[in-house]
């Protein structure tokens, strides 16, 4: 099924103008290849475990988010999914729990690619990605180079540089960017403005639409059922709670001769009933959060989307 993009908000998270929310984006690349890193970099804080290995230290999808002009900027790290020898069943897992993260759709993929070492093995595991993603997806597709050069300027690299990484320029049409994790201060705020600059480029090509498709839809759709039936729950518990505190102060007024202290324990009772309902707001407005933080949903929309038969081809077109 073709890629879609939604021309109505299904939910808050939708960007559609420089006032909405969120900016999601999802960092995907070989292990090895610096995401966590650039990762941190972006959120200006050391928020995913980041080591230099062959082996991945990353095993799961993470989010961390930060602020960038008044908007929430939701970051998702992956572990190297696209190697040639991770299996595809947990590539498809991890994949569901990445859309379970940026769910109701995601505005940028973040291809992290390192530079010297560019060898054949990172050859195909960006096919891999490029295959797996679908050609609608590419329109969302930034390209990140991981900047080991040593102080040699990226354009005077690029006159030598393999045909495959000028290929890959030339396929993203030029939406490129130049990441030094090493960068602190002015230098580190310099190259996050230039990049969540160009992914604001990419939303604004896109009309302000976010990448979805018919798996990311299953997968809102099921993420607000949850949160429906846990707002249920919370709306439950109070009205028992509140049924119990009414009980127990009207007992307590009733032993009480002095119309005083009755007024007082009347009182006390509609602060513990106030209180009661401006927490049950505040749960409902984080019952999202709570559900999307249960590892029991990553399990639900994974055999939702496998009996669908959607996990074989979760973003592609």
């Amino acid at each position: 099924m073709a890629a879609q993009y939604l021309s109505k908000p299904r939910t808050s998270h939708r960007l559609a103008n420089p006032g909405d929310s969120q900016l999601r984006l999802v960092l995907v690349g070989k292990t090895g290849a610096g995401k966590s890193a650039t990762g941190n970099s972006i959120l200006r804080e050391k928020v995913f475990l980041s080591s230099f290995s062959a082996v991945s230290i990353t095993k799961h999808c993470n989010k961390g988010s930060s602020t960038w002009k008044g908007r929430e900027v939701v970051i998702v790290d992956s572990p190297g999914l696209f190697d040639m020898k991770v299996s595809d069943a947990e590539t498809h897992k991890e994949i569901t729990h990445c859309m379970v993260l940026t769910s109701p759709g995601l505005h940028a993929l973040l291809l992290v690619i390192p530079l010297v070492r560019y060898m054949p093995e990172d050859q195909k595991a960006t096919e891999k990605i490029l295959t797996m993603f679908g050609e609608r997806a590419k329109e969302h597709m930034i390209a990140l180079f991981k900047d080991d050069l040593a102080g040699m300027d990226f354009r005077d690299y690029l006159k030598h540089a393999a045909t495959t990484i000028q290929e890959l320029i030339r396929e993203f049409r030029d939406r490129y960017c130049v990441v030094n994790n090493k960068a602190t201060g002015a230098e580190q705020e310099n190259q996050r403005e230039q990049l969540l600059a160009l992914v604001q480029d990419v939303v604004d090509k896109c009309k302000g639409r976010y990448y979805t498709n018919s798996r990311y839809q299953k997968t809102e759709e099921e993420i607000q059922k949850q949160t429906q039936a846990l707002q249920e729950n919370y709306r439950e518990e109070l009205e028992r709670a509140k049924a119990q505190i009414k009980q127990e102060f009207k007992e307590e007024i009733r032993k009480l001769k002095d119309e005083l202290e009755q007024q007082e324990q009347k009182t006390e009772m509609e602060r513990r009933l106030a209180e009661m309902e401006a927490h049950r707001v505040s749960r409902q407005q984080t019952a999202r959060d709570d559900v999307l933080s249960q590892n029991k949903i990553l399990e639900i929309i994974f055999i939702l989307l496998e009996a669908a038969s959607f996990v074989f081809s979760l973003f592609k077109d």
